[in-house]
């Protein structure tokens, strides 16, 4: 088989991917909804990642477990140690909360004593807590409720991961094609070696990087990440 009807074939090849990296992206998109609504499904108290955050999903389980225990019949210190014994990522967060709770101090004050980002999961359900420590009332709902918001903050985290999934997919796509091509004409094509060796040749090439890998991050930023 000839050199050029190796790069005809490969440059079919390229296009033929090109052509259906739409098709792919909508593959991606309806995978990453599944595996939402899988993870979404499952009950994530069993799950443990000491050295992580907990993520909104765990957090939301938490929330139900201890707002469980709580229409049960449990105070909101019991509660909040029973839920410091469920094998959750939350545990990190709590036990301190629960130590101190068993040294003599108050629950307002070992709740204002964690350190906890507020900005994140744990941090609206440690707002929860906080606030029906302070002023008293059923628990129950307002964890329920902030396990709802965990969730619905999730979906569309989700949602918009599988929106953009095509997007991310083509980039992908446009900075590989012509690293891809740049190979295979070099491998194929005896004048494409001759003028890569020249300094405009190879300031050519220096200069594609760079652009491309600027177009790479510049695609990245326009895509951006689900906030």
């Amino acid at each position: 088989m000839s050199a050029a009807t190796i790069g005809a074939a490969a440059v079919a090849a390229l296009i033929v991917v090109v052509l259906a990296a739409p098709i792919t992206g909508r593959l991606a998109s309806g995978r990453v909804l599944v595996a939402g609504e899988c993870r979404r499904s499952r009950r994530s108290l069993g799950r443990r990642r000491p050295t992580s955050a907990p993520t909104a999903d765990e957090v939301a389980a938490w929330c139900e477990f201890v707002a469980r225990e709580l229409r049960s019949g449990s105070s909101l210190p019991s509660a909040i140690a029973a839920g410091g014994l469920t094998d959750s990522t939350m545990v990190r967060l709590i036990g301190p909360v629960v130590h101190g709770v068993r040294r003599g101090e108050s629950l307002v004050v070992a709740l204002d004593a964690a350190d906890v980002d507020p900005a994140s999961a744990a941090g609206l359900a440690f707002t929860v807590l906080r606030s029906c420590a302070r002023f008293g009332g059923p628990a129950a709902v307002p964890l329920e409720r902030a396990a709802a918001t965990l969730r619905a903050r999730d979906a569309v985290a989700a949602e918009q991961r599988a929106q953009s999934a095509q997007a991310r997919l083509s980039a992908r796509v446009l900075t590989l094609v012509p690293v891809a091509l740049l190979v295979i004409l070099t491998a194929t094509d005896a004048k494409v070696r001759a003028a890569l060796t020249t300094p405009a040749g190879a300031t050519a090439v220096v200069l594609g990087g760079v652009f491309n890998g600027a177009g790479a991050l510049w695609m990245r930023q326009i895509i951006g990440r689900p906030r």
